[in-house]
């Protein structure tokens, strides 16, 4: 599939602890590096940018999915990190409702066309009832990953 080396490195987090929307940009950027998506100390540089963009509007594009996304000099390569929480993140979405998958899209600076592929992929999954329900029905990483691979298009 189109997105199958995306897929491989993806960081996936069964399990967020963060109830609100700033722990969980932090607990997901920190499972980034730990995954060495990317690095320690870009975090801080990438929190903000990913602040600002909340501030122009919430990524919580409703149905309970977030899809917070960065371009930066700092990323190297395209990375993503998908994270699932059973209880709910208070992520001010539009619709208003708690988040509990959330898709973070990392680009470095200049792949802006690899970015907007990969952001209208995930934006169709985050639109797809079927994805959704068994993202949330998973019961593990490797079956998450499937998922997202059986759910990319052919390449």
């Amino acid at each position: 599939p189109m997105n199958a080396e995306l897929i491989a490195r993806a960081v996936v987090v069964e399990a967020l602890a963060a109830a609100d929307k700033p722990a969980a940009l932090d607990e997901i950027l920190a499972a980034a590096a730990q995954a060495k998506l990317l690095t320690k100390k870009s975090i801080p540089a990438l929190r903000a940018r990913l602040q600002e963009r909340e501030k122009l509007g919430s990524t919580g594009i409703g149905n309970g999915v977030a899809i917070p996304h960065v371009k930066s000099d700092e990323l190297t390569r395209m990375g993503l990190v998908v994270a699932r929480s059973v209880s709910g993140i208070e992520y001010d979405a539009i619709d208003g409702r708690p988040v509990h998958t959330v898709f973070l899209l990392l680009a470095p600076n200049g792949q802006s066309e690899e970015h907007l592929q990969a952001l209208r992929w995930i934006s169709g999954l985050a639109r797809n009832q079927d994805f959704r329900r068994f993202f949330l029905a998973a019961r593990s990483a490797a079956e998450i990953r499937d998922l997202l691979l059986e759910m990319s298009p052919p390449s």
